[in-house]
């Protein structure tokens, strides 16, 4: 039996022989997540954890990319760079934390169907609000999630700057049209949609299995009542689940960061840019749709900002929609004197199942940025089949803590580009700063919302 050599502990851990400075850099590595675990959370607000870890992970990567550049211009082309052997290691972070997400969000998507008809009050005849709210709701969302996906496809989200790759085609090299896509996503039984990740599949079965549990509570309340709190119980132990898994963001975007500056260098920082610029501009123009709605409403822009005010600044400091509801609402009923039995309705129930910015159009930019990212080609199919899944999943996702992140999974799996999913890391390291623009946008849309619904009901 011969003695083990340094050589062989390298290669046992996946790095090149004779490249120690390599195990020196997995060690840092490591040694760099577990310090961000241990940042203290009384000091370090959780945004600021993340964008800690955002910022770590991308001044690692970039030192890891120089070292890249010095090897090749002493050396040659290597057999296998020090980013490329570090990368072996970031991945096995990186896919082990973004898989996490989608191990828990098609559960979660099932039970938040199931959860959201068992506990919407029947109406024997819809009212005229229901009607509207829905519709206005509905409408909202997808034209949302249309601006920013060609905002998204103009900007060139997730191309890196200076590829030359293409992002949108009108045509499907496969020929594939929407009724062969939508076909691949109807429902095929719990378990193969499980295996494929089909959330809409287990969406539709969800809002089924919702559907026949409320119809039999009304003479068999005492055989169901078990489904109602295993439904209840099984949701409240998997949102503890989506907090611990978010919980661990702040090393995740230093790992995510990590591998994508080691591999494209400062390159990255000028893709984050992009897709931050794209969001914004996205953002203004869903406002100006936004404000038309208002018009037509009766309320124009300036009574609007005078009266949105106090809510639009909380957004942009607490960065939570939910938070700034009784702003809106007061602003609704005493700053414009709207009709308070409408208002307050319609703007609780476009917070609770439409965001037009978390649950909207930060998953349909993170999906161009993903499909950029991992050079797959849009088609209008593609983008028609992404309003339908936003739209859908937008009535029961927001419920989940995390909207954004996990509407974001959602998007990229119910519409079968699985093979993105490495794509929306980025997005999650750059989540705190993307969070303002957004917010801005569902504390507005509840306002837009439920003025025009306010006007058209009480026609």
């Amino acid at each position: 039996m011969t003695g083990i050599s340094g050589n062989d502990i390298l290669r046992f851990l996946d790095i090149s022989e004779n490249h120690g400075l390599r195990l020196v850099g997995v060690i840092l590595f490591f040694a760099m997540l577990y310090g961000l675990s241990r940042l203290p959370k009384k000091e370090f607000s959780f945004a600021a954890r993340v964008l800690i870890g955002t910022a770590a992970g991308t001044v690692f990567g970039l030192g890891v990319w120089l070292v890249d550049q010095s090897d090749v211009a002493s050396a040659g082309m290597l057999q296998m760079t020090t980013s490329e052997n570090l990368n072996i290691w970031f991945r096995l972070v990186v896919q082990g934390y973004l898989y996490l997400f989608v191990a828990v969000v098609v559960p979660m998507i099932f039970l938040a169907s199931v959860r959201l008809v068992i506990h919407t009050p029947a109406e024997k005849q819809i009212s005229p609000l229901t009607r509207w709210k829905k519709r206005i709701n509905t409408g909202m969302v997808a034209v949302s999630v249309l601006i920013a996906v060609c905002v998204g496809i103009a900007f060139q989200v997730g191309v890196v700057p200076g590829e030359e790759k293409e992002l949108f085609r009108w045509r499907s090299d496969s020929g594939e049209g929407i009724v062969s896509m939508a076909y691949s996503l109807l429902p095929g039984g719990l378990g193969w949609d499980l295996i494929r990740a089909n959330v809409v599949g287990f969406f539709v079965f969800g809002i089924y299995v919702g559907i026949a549990a409320r119809r039999m509570s009304g003479k068999y309340m005492d055989t169901v009542k078990p489904v109602f709190d295993l439904v209840d119980g099984a949701f409240s132990v998997g949102t503890s689940v989506c907090k611990t898994i978010i919980a661990y963001k702040p090393m995740g975007a230093a790992a995510i960061m990590a591998s994508l500056t080691a591999r494209y260098g400062y390159l990255v920082i000028l893709l984050a840019m992009k897709v931050l610029l794209a969001i914004c501009v996205a953002a203004a123009l869903m406002f100006l749709v936004q404000l038309v709605l208002s018009l037509l409403g009766g309320v124009g822009p300036v009574a609007f900002f005078r009266a949105g005010k106090a809510a639009m600044k909380k957004a942009l400091k607490t960065r939570s929609g939910a938070a700034c509801l009784p702003e809106v609402q007061e602003a609704l009923a005493a700053d414009l004197g709207l009709n308070r039995e409408i208002t307050d309705p319609v703007s609780a129930y476009t917070i609770a199942s439409g965001m037009q910015g978390c649950g909207a159009l930060f998953p349909a930019m993170a999906f161009v940025f993903a499909m950029g990212l991992c050079g797959k080609i849009i088609t209008p199919e593609i983008v028609f089949l992404l309003v339908l899944v936003i739209t859908l999943m937008s009535y029961g996702i927001t419920d989940l803590p995390g909207t954004a992140t996990m509407a974001e999974f959602a998007a990229v799996l119910g519409t079968g580009m699985q093979d993105a999913v490495p794509g929306l890391g980025a997005m999650i390291a750059l989540d705190p700063i993307a969070d303002v623009p957004r917010t801005l946008i569902n504390v507005t849309g509840c306002m837009a919302n439920a003025i025009f619904v306010e006007r058209m009901v009480r026609k």
